[in-house]
């Protein structure tokens, strides 16, 4: 008989059977107490394993009654269906049989099978037929059977529904547990993921050089996923006629010639795994044969927009030889999304920086237009400025700041009649009033651009004086900004050491005996002093280099007699 007035909804049991199945025995011992005998058969009806009361009865039955295992097995295969029953062996046997399918994921992975005996079983006729039928001997069993708990017919059908009911309800906590501790690892590993998008996302500063920040990254998947190694292949600009940069993080046992040529090797794959190129079994792939001694898998998530390539990032070999998972896919996918954006603006960044630069250089250039004799002047300050405030201790970026302003010191200029600029002899003295008003003029003509606000203290003030005598706010000692002491020493050295309209260049000797008199006065002492403790020759010889090489012209510096000399 079917079972009728029992939620029979087991789909909704999934994934929770085993928990509290994994101690059987433990679980079936209150049946087995009320005289059930209690099995477990897999998702091909097979009979995994069993307990029952005290005695030989259900042993022997299920050791020697085929017919018995096979009418079990056939309540296995009904449940295929997904339906709980109860129902008797066989016709007017008096044994009742509950079964009830085990669910794991919406499918049947097996069943319970639970058997019962009423006080119908042991009427002598129904007793002799059921021997027969399972080819047993009567007398045998009939004195086995004589200790087996029995109850009546209404009770065991009870017992048979209180069994259906009791294992829905396991699994439905069970289920309840299951789904809680994904819930709560998934939790956990969403935080984990999110927390290392933020710290990641939080150092994407275009300031930071792409390999530092891919670095990073990859020390910080390390951490978080079993890649064994990470290698990182950054493109060069197309404009560069170089060589690709290669990061190396963790394990990863090939040179950097080695991770370009897989990086060109599958750079252009078909991605078969979301955003990346994933092959988890390199050794059997002979387009891999050349790597075999390094290679296991790997995975690459390139760095890539549309037609832009910035390079990619190569997953190298799992620590315990695993295939790479969707979780870790998307993970990896998702930080190289971001890096893909983070080197896209770092590439814009550094092309309005070029820009900037190259229209700054223009507009410098436009002063050596007007006055050839100072061709490459401010370029030069801007350098050696650069050079003096390293050896102040001012940090990287602040030296780059400076050596703007180096560059933009004579900017006013421009607005400096050239009858007075390249006029060959001495000034007058309205002549030199006029060319007093540059400084100035420069401040004005940048105090509009935000992005240069910080250099206009080396542009107004690099003609003051420490004694207060200089030009254009009188400014003494330390009221005149660091940028301008720093600026009004280079200029003045290089101003000594180069051709001039109104004089030749003087020579080093003089140049350097020049800024030790001054030192005070004219000069910060400070900056003279960490300045003429240099060697001074090779000093001139890089800074006449670099004015080579970024003029394209040599200088005319007269190195004057006695070099040996200067210390």
């Amino acid at each position: 008989m079917t079972m009728h007035g029992i939620n029979t909804n087991t789909a909704d049991v999934a994934d929770a059977v085993g928990d509290p199945l994994a101690e059987f025995g433990a679980w079936a011992e209150p049946w087995v107490l009320l005289g059930l005998w209690v099995s477990r058969w897999d998702a091909q009806c097979e009979l995994v394993e069993h307990t029952g009361p005290a005695g030989t009865f259900w042993k022997a039955l299920i050791h020697h009654s085929h017919h018995f295992r096979n009418r079990l097995r056939e309540f296995a295969m009904e449940l295929r269906q997904g339906e709980p029953v109860v129902r008797e062996l066989d016709p007017m046997s008096g044994m009742i049989v509950v079964a009830v399918p085990l669910k794991q994921r919406n499918c049947t992975a097996g069943c319970m099978v639970a058997c019962g005996l009423s006080d119908a079983f042991f009427d002598e006729e129904a007793f002799a037929r059921f021997c027969d039928n399972h080819h047993i001997d009567r007398s045998v069993f009939a004195r086995i059977a004589a200790t087996i708990s029995r109850h009546s017919y209404p009770q065991t059908e009870a017992l048979a529904r209180l069994f259906v009911n009791h294992f829905l309800a396991m699994n439905t906590a069970a289920l309840a547990r299951h789904e809680i501790s994904d819930l709560s690892s998934n939790l956990a590993r969403t935080y984990e993921e999110l927390n290392l998008l933020y710290r990641v996302s939080a150092g994407m500063s275009v300031s930071k050089k792409p390999a530092i920040h891919l670095e990073e990254l990859c020390e910080e998947l390390l951490g978080t996923t079993p890649v064994q190694g990470f290698a990182v292949v950054l493109e060069p600009p197309r404009y560069l006629s170089v060589k690709p940069t290669v990061v190396l993080v963790g394990v990863v046992d090939a040179r950097g010639d080695e991770i370009v040529r897989l990086y060109q090797q599958v750079r252009d794959r078909h991605r078969n795994a979301g955003q990346a190129v994933v092959v988890d079994d390199a050794r059997s792939d002979p387009a891999f044969a050349w790597a075999t001694r390094w290679l296991r898998q790997f995975a690459l998530y390139p760095l890539s927009k549309k037609d832009q390539h910035f390079g990619g990032i190569l997953a190298v070999n799992h620590a315990d030889n695993s295939q790479f998972d969707s979780y870790e896919i998307q993970l990896i996918s998702a930080l190289a999304e971001r890096s893909t954006a983070f080197l896209e603006n770092v590439q814009l960044y550094d092309d309005m920086e070029h820009l900037f630069s190259g229209l700054l250089h223009a507009l410098v250039s436009s002063i050596d237009a007007k006055d050839p004799y100072t061709c490459g002047h401010s370029q030069r300050v801007a350098w050696l400025s650069r050079h003096v405030a390293s050896l102040v201790g001012l940090p990287e970026a602040k030296c780059q700041r400076v050596y703007l302003s180096g560059l933009l010191h004579d900017i006013g200029k421009i607005g400096i009649a050239e009858s007075v600029l390249c006029k060959t002899g001495r000034l007058t003295q309205d002549e030199f009033n006029q060319m007093k008003r540059h400084p100035e003029i420069g401040a004005r003509i940048l105090s509009g651009v935000p992005q240069v606000a910080d250099t206009l203290p080396g542009i107004l003030h690099h003609h003051e004086r420490m004694d207060g005598k200089g030009y254009p706010a009188h400014l003494a000692g330390h009221d005149i900004p660091l940028l301008g002491r720093i600026i009004g020493l280079a200029d003045a050295y290089d101003a000594m050491t180069t051709n001039r309209t109104y004089r030749k260049a003087r020579p080093l000797q003089i140049a350097v005996a020049e800024i030790r008199r001054w030192a005070g006065t004219q000069f910060d002492p400070e900056l003279a002093d960490l300045f003429l403790r240099q060697d001074i020759l090779t000093l001139h010889q890089e800074l006449t280099e670099f004015g080579n090489q970024s003029i394209g012209i040599r200088a005319e510096i007269n190195l004057g007699a006695g070099l040996a000399a200067i210390v």
